[in-house]
Parts: structure tokens; sequence; C-alpha cells
């Protein structure tokens, strides 16, 4: 353990003049009042500090959210108290305080739920970095019911608005940022298509049933391996052959331009869709 109170220093024998000595020569290092470091502490370790300094903090917010994988480890350690605690921290230490029914064990590590800490980002991150955290989550273990659930619970909290109008707008199970940025503008405007569908023995990125339309997002591999190439035009082919329309984009041109590739998407699925009506 790299992480030790003022009394248990003590206990192993260190008197209290050694401990400011060794603390003055830096030798260890005062994370927070009345606890110390015997290493340049990192992240993990003022949270472990954090835990030695209020036993009853649970972690929050962009700490819960690291903890439970959906962002990379944030700059401040957030941990939530008990309504009635009080304390001061240090400029890498955020500090909130309300009741907590939701509390979860990562090891001997407490931490609200996902499920809550999605909610206390989505007060917090900007909308793009918010889309990712929700697709991710929901592309995971967590249940787009739950978090629903959690918005009629939580009515008037910070971030529940935002939370609303995202579940609204998932695009979980996308396999790449390009395609996960097709899917989001198209729900943006009001297209929802099947993501990785499947048709006959093939699947598709994103696919429109009613249109018979399948958009491809292309990446760098679809250029520059010949056998990926190959087997690619032969599955398209046989989709054409089978009167479905397949529309191609690189990851680039998405990247460049995923307003136009989601407006060129909408208008042929919509002219199709028309098409099959009159058709029938």
């Amino acid at each position: 353990m790299d992480v030790f109170t003022w009394h248990q220093l003590i206990a192993g024998g260190i008197d209290g003049s050694t401990v400011s000595r060794r603390a003055a020569r830096g030798a260890l290092h005062r994370v927070l009042p009345g606890v110390y470091s015997s290493e340049v502490p990192t992240y993990t370790t003022r949270c472990e500090a954090v835990r030695l300094w209020k036993p009853d903090a649970v972690f929050s917010h962009d700490t819960a959210a690291w903890m439970w994988d959906l962002l990379p480890e944030p700059g401040i350690v957030h941990a939530t108290l008990p309504r009635t605690g009080t304390a001061r921290g240090p400029d890498w230490l955020k500090l909130h305080r309300r009741t907590l029914t939701n509390v979860r064990w990562l090891g001997d590590t407490p931490v609200v739920s996902i499920e809550h800490a999605i909610l206390d980002v989505a007060g917090t991150l900007s909308q793009p970095r918010f889309e990712k955290v929700i697709d991710s989550a929901l592309s995971r273990a967590v249940s787009w019911r739950s978090l629903a659930q959690l918005c009629d619970e939580a009515a008037g909290k910070t971030g529940m608005r935002m939370l609303r109008v995202q579940l609204r707008r998932a695009c979980p199970n996308t396999l790449s940022e390009p395609e996960r940025k097709v899917a989001r503008a198209l729900t943006a405007r009001n297209l929802h298509m099947e993501i990785n569908g499947k048709v006959g023995p093939y699947y598709g990125d994103l696919v429109d049933r009613r249109a018979r339309v399948i958009v491809e997002v292309d990446g760098r591999e679809f250029h520059t391996a010949g056998a990926v190439f190959t087997s690619d035009r032969r599955r398209q082919n046989a989709l054409v052959l089978d009167e479905w329309m397949v529309l191609r984009y690189s990851a680039a041109t998405v990247s460049a331009h995923v307003d136009s590739v989601a407006d060129e998407i909408v208008a042929t699925v919509r002219r199709r869709r028309s098409s099959a009506r009159r058709r029938t």
C-alpha cells in the first residue's frame, strides 16, 4: 500500500517528528490532511487518499465514469459526501453533497451506479463528448430502459434533459467512429437505420429494409487490402442483384462532410420508400 494515514504511520513505529521530516525532504508526500503517499501521487493514489480521508465518500461524476470505463482519466477527482458532511479539499478534488441510495462497489471502492455516473456527466460534458459516452454505455451492459427510468426518478436534476435527448438519438453498437457519426447525423434528421443489420449472408453498417438501402462506411483497409476489396465487390454485386442500393462513403469523407453525407442518405431512403409504396 502506497497511501497511509498519519495514525497508520504512527502505529507502524514512526513518530510524528519523523513523519514531518520525511514529508519536508520529499520521502513522504502529503496528499490530504493526515494522509500521505510514499510515491508522487497519481490519480489512483489520490482516489485512495480520498477514501482514507473521508471514509463515507463515494466516487461520482467524471471519476465514476472513469471507473466504469466510460471516460479517460480525468484531471479532477470527484467524490460525493452525505449532505451533512463538510470538507474543503485541494484544487484537484471536487466534493459534492447529496443523499445517495445507489452505491455500488468495484472491488473495495464505493462508486455510484453506472447509470447515475452517466446522468452526472450529462450535466458537465460537452454534447459531442456525452454522445460518445451514451453510445458506448448502451453498446455494453447498460440498458436503455434503466436510463429512461432514471430520468423519471431524477426529474429536475442537472443533466436530465440532455440524457433524455441523447436517449432518443443514441446509436449503440456502431463499430467505428465514422459509422457512429453518420448514424448520429441520421437520427438528428429523424431517420433511424438499423445498425449492423443482417441481409442474407451479409451485414450492412446501416440498413433500411423498407427502402432496401444499405450504407457502408469504408475504412482505410478497403482501399489498401486487395483481398478485402475483392470480397467487398463480390458482396456488393450480390446485394445489387437482389435489388438493394448500396451507398458507400469513405471515413475521410464522413469526417469532412458528415452533414452532406447524411442529407444524401436521407433523400435516397425517402425517395426509395416512396417508390416502394407506389408499386404496392
